[in-house]
């Protein structure tokens, strides 16, 4: 019996550069942390060489199913195409849970996609290294499941780390921020997460900003220009511990996420944000493609007391959040209960 768990992410600055319409032509580049939320996969195998999987997370059950007879229906479409590619037919019961809704902005499919693949390469005794599981979750969710999705949550599921991550047409760099134990707590400290509720049309979004850059559109490209620029300036900035300067930043890369398509945000996030600023947010941001999921903000201890209480009054839940060194787990069950 097998045990996966695949960190969720923050992500800070670049998001949508990682689309593979842009840094195919322009290179991309994102700031980005695993944190200690995840997705979960027990696989027990079986005897029978069916598979059966359930989950209330992801609302996905169907009986043991021969695996000639598996067929990628909604809900069931991520674990099939796993195992259909990695040609696992030995049979499983699999179990997936998640700690944040799907739609959250945290990368939790992507997260699955990653221990999916892990889980079961360990099952087939298969070594992959943790670019290997990246690319082929990437590969599975936008060419075989044609999901409108970037590289940045694979890489930072399989990674682990809080990363400056650099996207070219033939190659993504990962890059460990050095920053001191000291000033990562304290920034650490100053992020206060709030859940708004699940992103609504996230897929539309991503579809329209895809769209957008094929088409050339100056708008859009300009502003994934900055928030590329901006990714650059935010790593520079950890890396000599200046974390004022990151919240500064943050601000400005939300103004310029907005211009990326008109769903990015609406009325009732415009005000959530504006009113974390006024209560003492240095800068913010929405965690995901836009539209819903969490409200990130940057606000230092003094001042938190006052943000929490006026963003927690409009019905928010705050989630307690932290930086998460590694990624994708497996563990072998067995282990523990045959010493």
């Amino acid at each position: 019996m097998l045990l996966g768990a695949s960190p969720l992410r923050l992500s800070f600055a670049g998001g949508g550069t990682d689309l593979k319409e842009y840094y195919e032509n322009f290179e991309g580049s994102v700031v980005s942390t695993a944190i200690n939320h995840f997705t979960y996969v027990i696989v027990t195998p079986r005897q029978d060489n069916s598979f059966q999987v359930f989950s209330s997370d992801f609302q996905v059950h169907f009986k043991p199913t021969k695996y000639d007879n598996l067929k990628p229906e909604p809900g069931s479409e991520l674990v099939v195409t796993v195992v259909k590619s990695l040609d696992y037919q030995d049979g499983a019961n699999l179990m997936l849970n998640s700690e944040v809704a799907p739609g959250s902005g945290l990368g939790a499919s992507s997260s699955l996609a990653v221990n999916l693949i892990k889980t079961i390469s360990t099952l087939k005794k298969e070594k992959m290294s943790n670019e290997e599981i990246a690319e082929s979750a990437y590969d599975i969710g936008r060419n075989k499941l044609n999901w409108f999705i970037g590289k940045q949550d694979e890489y930072i599921s399989a990674f682990g780390g809080f990363n400056f991550i650099k996207f070219k047409k033939d190659k993504v760099t990962v890059n460990k921020i050095s920053i001191n134990r000291n000033s990562l707590l304290e920034l650490q400290k100053n992020l206060l997460v709030f859940y708004i509720g699940p992103g609504k049309n996230r897929s539309k979004i991503l579809q329209d900003q895809i769209k957008l850059i094929t088409e050339n559109n100056q708008e859009t490209l300009n502003a994934l220009h900055y928030v590329k620029e901006l990714s650059e300036k935010m790593y520079s900035s950890l890396s000599q511990s200046d974390i004022t300067k990151f919240g500064e930043l943050l601000n400005v890369g939300w103004e310029s996420k907005k211009k990326f398509t008109k769903d990015v945000t609406n009325e009732y996030i415009d005000q959530l944000y504006n009113l974390g600023i006024e209560s003492g947010a240095l800068g913010g941001k929405l965690t995901g493609a836009g539209g819903g999921g969490h409200l990130l903000f940057y606000c230092e201890p003094s001042k938190q007391k006052n943000l929490v209480e006026k963003i927690q009054s409009k019905g928010l839940k705050q989630v307690q959040c932290k930086f998460y060194e590694y990624g994708c787990q497996v563990l072998d069950l067995y282990d523990f209960t045959n010493p």
